[in-house]
């Protein structure tokens, strides 16, 4: 298999020159804050914009960066949500045609999918046709027997009914050759300071081994790393831009690791008692940014679980209840951030959510009824349909760390020829095991690389593609960083076509 992956943004720059007349910068940042906190994002950008070039000209430089922070904040919460009511209206007539008009109309309601006022007008989501087939199984399915081709299903479930023999819990490994690369245009950069690169690489597990870094360019700048173990891997560059006189900036790492599916075995009624006086269990039971373990979620987890006192089982409780209850959509991870809306409870309070979303959600429930839980991520790299992913994982003592990945299973249900039995099966086998088709950056959302960007960058939760920070810059660097990098990952040994799933 080969499969090449491309991580790219829209580019959205604010500009605006200097107001006519005296307002003064910290009235036009003040200005900003007041729009920003009334849902008038472009408004506030403009603002913050201006307070920015104001500030840069008193040479201000912490509070020119302060405003060009909220700038870029004010700026992501609508990169995504780009669409007005006729805009989409129109996508939603392009791509499910086969719904009616009145159909189509009620998708646009409030709570049928993914919008927000802004500057006083409903702004939509760009993926919304694309949710609105995610939440209907009947047009999924549909689009499967089209294509002739159930995701997911058609690639894992041979893998799944394999009787391969296992040396313990781990087997089936599978080695992939990872070339990633930043090809940053000189001219987007300033003549002088410096710019500072965090560039993501595969850590150790007890799944994912054998990782050999095979090339870090350019290597005269790396400042720390390659770090391989711990719980995110990295290599941080500090560039000086004065010595770099090409068209480009090139940044570059290779490397190589071994990923094993895993195959648990679990005695359900011989759990040991959680020590809930280690740090694993009061770190990974606590609220965290976007596993948050609110009073609704909690009342929830309890009513999934009701009086089961066995971890393994309330966690499959949990897991059935997400599968049932959230189905599969894109959200707007900007928005989220730029809003800082923890991910879990977006997807409780809206029913939307992703790949991490769906696992964050299902840590934060599994956290609510004391079970230790995690979010891990990188990427999935079943053949044909590689691309960044999220899983969620739970503990278990004497067992270690259990898989769940509620996205994956989920996809069953879009599979057009599967037997019902069969799709159980593929359910089953994502509660406590995983297949080898994965490359493990971090361990846990929230995990911040080091040393720590700080507000320096805005996805500061996820880490599946570079950090890039420039402080004599005023472009959107990190979203340069996105849309410049691209990464191609090989499985060694199985040649395949080239492709790109999300």
């Amino acid at each position: 298999m080969r499969v090449v992956l491309f991580a790219f943004g829209v580019l959205l720059l604010l500009t605006g020159a200097c107001t006519a007349d005296n307002t003064s910068a910290d009235e036009l940042y003040a200005a900003g804050i007041n729009a920003y906190l009334n849902g008038s994002y472009e408004h506030a950008g403009d603002l913050f914009n201006q307070s920015m070039l104001v500030y840069d000209l008193r040479g201000d430089a912490d509070n020119a960066r302060k405003a060009f922070g909220m700038r870029n904040r004010a700026s992501w919460i609508l990169i995504e949500m780009m669409l007005n009511r006729t805009q989409a209206e129109e996508v939603l007539a392009q791509g499910l045609s086969e719904l009616s008009e009145a159909e189509r109309s009620n998708i646009l309601k409030p709570g049928e999918s993914i919008q927000t006022e802004s500057d006083g007008q409903t702004r939509y989501f760009y993926d919304v046709a694309n949710n609105a087939a995610y939440h209907n199984t009947t047009i999924m399915q549909e689009i499967s027997r089209k294509a002739n081709h159930s995701p997911f299903f058609d690639e894992v479930f041979p893998l799944i009914t394999n009787n391969t023999s296992f040396d313990g819990w781990y087997g089936n490994p599978h080695t992939f050759i990872a070339n990633s690369s930043i090809s940053l245009p000189r001219e987007l950069l300033p003549a002088n300071g410096t710019l500072k690169v965090w560039v993501p690489l595969p850590i150790k597990t007890d799944s994912q081994k054998d990782i050999r870094i095979l090339n870090l360019q350019p290597e005269q700048y790396i400042v720390s790393g390659p770090v391989t173990d711990g719980d995110l891997g990295q290599v941080y560059y500090e560039i000086p831009l004065s010595e770099m006189d090409g068209p480009f900036i090139n940044i570059s790492a290779d490397y190589e690791f071994t990923t094993s599916e895993r195959r648990f075995i679990i005695d359900q009624n011989s759990i040991a008692p959680y020590d809930t006086s280690s740090d694993l269990y009061r770190d990974y039971t606590q609220t965290q940014p976007n596993i948050e373990v609110n009073p609704g979620i909690k009342n929830i987890s309890r009513s999934i679980i009701g009086d089961e006192q066995n971890p393994y089982r309330k966690a499959r409780l949990i897991y059935d209840y997400i599968i049932r209850t959230y189905p599969y959509s894109t959200v707007p991870h900007t928005y989220l951030v730029g809003s800082q809306t923890p991910e879990s409870t977006y997807m409780f309070d809206t029913g939307f959510g992703d790949c991490g979303t769906q696992s964050m959600l299902f840590a934060a429930l599994c956290r609510a009824a004391g079970i230790p839980a995690r979010s891990a991520g990188g990427y999935q790299l079943a053949p044909g349909l590689a691309g960044p992913h999220f899983w969620a994982e739970f503990y278990l003592p004497g067992y270690g760390w259990i898989p769940a990945d509620v996205t994956i299973a989920e996809s069953a249900d879009w599979a057009f020829d599967k037997s019902d039995a069969d799709r159980e099966k593929f359910k089953d086998y994502y509660f406590g095991n995983m297949d080898p088709y994965r490359y493990t950056i971090q361990n846990d959302v929230d995990i911040s690389f080091t040393p720590d960007p700080g507000n320096d960058i805005i996805m500061n939760m996820v880490h599946q593609t570079p950090a890039l920070v420039c402080h004599e810059s005023r472009e959107d660097i990190e979203m340069l960083g996105m849309q410049y990098w691209n990464i191609t990952l090989s499985e060694v040994g199985q040649p395949g076509r080239a492709d790109m799933t999300e």
